[in-house]
């Protein structure tokens, strides 16, 4: 078969080969513009290190430094002030609280103002708005325009900028935009909770928005703040119509760490809702340690599992404590707190002690130790007794089973032929 269109497959052919050079060049252009760039970028950082180490070791005068660090960008502001380029050129703490000192001057700041309210391009931009931030400068006004900025890079970043100001006034604007704006939400409030505790008066403004998102954010910030001037208005969110904010509100009260809340939160265990009785038993024992397994254990027989695990956990965390009781449900009818008991006693590691007091300990942890052991092979709950003594030496293993033999003969028989491989289960 003939080829009748030779000639246009040869000019194809040619373009391809056209395009893949310009391609070629054209990397390579970009990689000598790039490198170009780069190298005056660290040599300019690099002549600022110089002017900063000449600056200190001279005892320059004050107008000298406003005219050495004169004309400085916002790029190279935050390369020094954040250490960008730390692999290249890294600036200590002194040199940066110096640099920062004479960048902050007026025609400095009144040039970035400039560019973070008119400038076209938006990096440029958003490098003035990071720069007025890190540099703590008195324009809140400017950043808090650039804040409702449609672009979400510009706004985003005047959060961040925002957040390196630390005043109550910048708190005051990002409050008012957590609750005005649902994308920046949380990382606001992460910002927030970097602020010191002076906010806190602006915070619990929040708690009367009715957008129950915000509130719950207020709730958090305040966990973190722990003002105990608040404790009573917190209580009072325990009796909020929001089943999470009654959970929330449980959450701050344990991180208050005081006494004073146990009684609300003792209520809080009836309450309707799962995860409020979840938060009140983690906030009681934050707050009473130990003898917060009286208060809690009635819920051992919850309706709700994720309760019962809460109860599980915080009862194997205090396992002393959680003795007494333990004993009484091996010894009742209850299966689900008989379940739990055993579950408890061997998250804890507390069957390995069990098993060792019947080997070492005295006459009475002896006495003590069988009795327990007694209590989970009757309730029938299986708790791994098999791994547990596989952990032991021949001659204690056979003591071990011995004891098991008096409790449950069958069992006894059971357990030793799965130890020595005739069961496979």
């Amino acid at each position: 078969m003939h080829n009748y269109h030779t000639d246009l497959i040869w000019l194809l052919d040619i373009a391809l080969v056209c395009a893949i050079i310009l391609l070629g060049a054209t990397i390579l252009v970009y990689d000598v513009i790039k490198e170009y760039f780069t190298r005056k970028r660290n040599s300019r950082l690099l002549s600022l290190k110089r002017n900063i180490y000449r600056f200190i070791a001279g005892g320059e005068k004050v107008d000298a430094g406003a005219s050495m660090f004169a004309h400085v960008t916002p790029q190279e502001f935050l390369d020094v002030e954040i250490n960008r380029i730390r692999e290249a050129i890294f600036f200590n703490e002194s040199e940066q609280a110096l640099f920062k000192k004479y960048f902050i001057a007026p025609e400095n700041i009144t040039a970035v103002e400039r560019i973070a309210k008119n400038s076209r391009n938006k990096w440029r931009r958003i490098e003035a708005i990071l720069s007025l931030g890190y540099a703590g400068a008195s324009v809140l006004d400017i950043l808090k325009v650039s804040l409702h900025n449609k672009d979400e890079d510009v706004s985003y970043f005047s959060i961040v900028a925002l957040g390196q100001i630390k005043t109550i006034q910048s708190a005051r604007i990002l409050l008012d935009f957590l609750q005005e704006n649902t994308f920046g939400r949380y990382k606001i409030t992460t910002i927030l909770e970097t602020f010191p505790p002076a906010i806190v008066d602006e915070v619990v403004k929040a708690l009367e928005n009715p957008d129950l998102a915000v509130r719950l954010l207020a709730v958090k910030l305040l966990a973190k703040f722990k003002d105990q001037r608040y404790i009573k208005r917190i209580e009072s969110l325990t009796g909020d119509e929001s089943d999470e904010m009654r959970a929330a509100a449980c959450d701050c009260l344990g991180s208050f760490g005081k006494k004073d809340v146990v009684k609300t939160l003792s209520i809080c265990l009836k309450d309707r809702f799962w995860l409020v009785r979840t938060q009140a038993i983690i906030a009681l024992s934050k707050i009473l340690g130990p003898e917060c397994i009286q208060e809690i254990i009635s819920l051992i027989r919850d309706s709700s599992w994720s309760v019962i695990e809460t109860v599980k956990a915080t009862m194997a965390r205090h396992i002393e404590a959680s003795l007494p009781y333990i004993e009484k449900f091996l010894n009742e009818g209850d299966e689900i707190a008989k379940k739990v008991s055993v579950e408890v006693l061997e998250g804890s590691g507390y069957v390995t002690k069990i098993l060792k007091d019947i080997l070492n300990g005295t006459s009475d942890e002896k006495k003590y130790a069988v009795h327990l052991l007694k209590g989970m092979i009757k309730s029938h709950v299986h708790f791994g007794l098999e791994a547990v003594l596989e952990n032991l030496e021949d001659g204690q293993r056979v003591k071990i089973l011995e004891i098991i033999k008096d409790i449950d003969g069958p069992l006894a028989g059971h357990v030793q032929k799965k130890i020595h491989g005739e069961i496979i289960e």
